[in-house]
């Protein structure tokens, strides 16, 4: 976040779920305070969601009103990211309206979109979701999109008219010298250990180098050309086919010098990871490799500024919001190969800063076109690869975003500074009473 309004410092109370940490720019920054709950959890199955959702809904309802009521202090603006949106947009909505705090929703995605993936887009759980969304989006003081294709669908459908605002990497998403290439495998080569001794030159050696760089800390001559993909590991992510891509393009540069061997790195975690990790063990190849790997925060960006090519299998549920992987790597200087989608062309042009893909077998014939000879440098390297990396190049940082599209909304908040707010019993009591009343409404 950008902790400035209105260029006076501010502070930021971050509420989210537990999980990994978060990168150690906000982890170590004295003015941002991280709220951390656990997420609801049950053994019962996915078929029983009917009994368990009202449970759900109430846990996490009142977790939050623990944070928001008796722990933070008092904010003058209430961001909120989208989704989730049940139940955290009608509890911001009516602690802000007690506390005369600014309501401001940070559309990613929809809830009742990602909810019909699993759903279907008749179930009344879906309509009903729609619906609330729509109630609180007319309700907020502002909105950000990710997407000007989302601009427009909220303003036709919901009546309201986001302001745009495009994620964007921040500095330390940057290419990574070749210093750091070496100290980062040499920490990751534990996680690389199968790799090495399919594509190591010298899987023996003892040498202090590594895969991608020699005992002197250079990169080497004879090195693979580093692939990476960031997934979730989640159905909204078609991994079979990039295996099914990857198995293709094995197969038809085997015997072709003109190919270094590629090293396929796939980073995340998420419930699909073991099935697909079975499948990768039954691939039969000869000068490609792929490894799965969990990365802590700082060593992601130095992974994507360390690579040659980027993957995004991210498809969305809504068709109107963008890949935050794609971002990052393009703040890496890395190009990427993308599947195809209604708006992805407002962030990957085809040609100029990646290529764009919707079968297997286009991957496959990408993989041949971007890495033939990319791991030679000066003119003897893969010229198509070399003018994706030109394209990047400039893009964005979040910085002048935020100050550009965001903090027009923000600076309005100092007007805020000062105000009395009521003690915490009566926001109590008065929430109860526009929570009935609000669910009332939805019904």
């Amino acid at each position: 976040a950008e902790l400035t309004v209105g260029g006076e410092p501010c502070r930021v109370s971050l509420i989210g779920y537990h999980g990994e940490p978060c990168v150690p720019d906000v982890q170590e920054h004295p003015r941002i305070q991280q709220y951390l709950f656990s997420p609801f959890s049950t053994s019962l199955p996915r078929a029983a969601f009917l009994m368990y959702a009202p449970v759900k809904v109430l846990v996490l309802l009142w977790r939050l009103l623990s944070i928001l009521v008796f722990q933070i202090a008092r904010p003058d603006v209430f961001l909120v990211q989208n989704p989730p949106s049940i139940p955290t947009l009608l509890v911001i909505w009516i602690v802000a309206r007690l506390s005369g705090a600014k309501f401001v929703i940070d559309w990613h995605n929809f809830g009742f979109t990602v909810l019909g993936q699993s759903k279907g887009e008749r179930h009344i759980f879906v309509r009903i979701s729609r619906a609330y969304e729509k109630f609180f989006a007319q309700r907020a003081d502002a909105h950000f999109s990710v997407t000007n294709a989302m601009r427009e669908w909220m303003k036709k459908e919901w009546g309201v008219e986001p302001s745009v605002l495009y994620d964007k990497a921040p500095e330390f998403f940057r290419q990574t010298s070749v210093s750091e290439r070496h100290d980062l495998f040499r920490r990751l080569a534990p996680q690389l250990e199968a790799a090495c001794s399919k594509l190591c030159p010298n899987p023996g050696s003892s040498a202090p180098g590594t895969l991608f760089t020699d005992d002197k800390g250079q990169l080497r001559e004879d090195r693979p050309a580093l692939v990476v993909s960031s997934t979730s590991w989640t159905e909204d992510e078609d991994f079979g086919l990039l295996l099914a891509a990857i198995a293709e393009f094995d197969s038809s540069i085997a015997d072709d010098p003109a190919f270094p061997k590629v090293l396929f790195v796939v980073t995340g975690k998420g419930p699909l990871k073991l099935f697909y990790e079975r499948k990768m063990e039954r691939l039969s190849l000869r000068k490609t490799h792929v490894a799965t790997m969990w990365l802590e925060p700082k060593d992601y960006p130095m992974l994507l500024g360390s690579s040659d090519l980027g993957v995004c299998l991210h498809t969305s549920t809504s068709g109107l919001d963008l890949p935050m992987k794609v971002v990052d790597m393009f703040g890496c200087g890395l190009p990427v190969c993308a599947v195809g989608f209604d708006c992805l062309g407002e962030l990957v042009r085809h040609g100029e800063n990646g290529m764009v893909f919707s079968f297997s077998r286009e991957l496959a014939d990408q993989f041949r076109e971007l890495l033939r000879n990319c791991t030679k440098s000066g003119g003897e390297g893969n010229t198509r690869l070399n003018k994706l990396r030109d394209g990047v190049k400039g893009f964005e940082r979040w910085h002048p975003n935020w100050q550009r599209n965001a903090s027009p909304t923000f600076s309005a908040a100092a007007d805020f500074v000062g105000r009395r707010h009521p003690p915490p019993w009566v926001t109590c009591g008065v929430l109860a009473l526009l929570l009935f009343s609000a669910l009332l409404r939805l019904l």
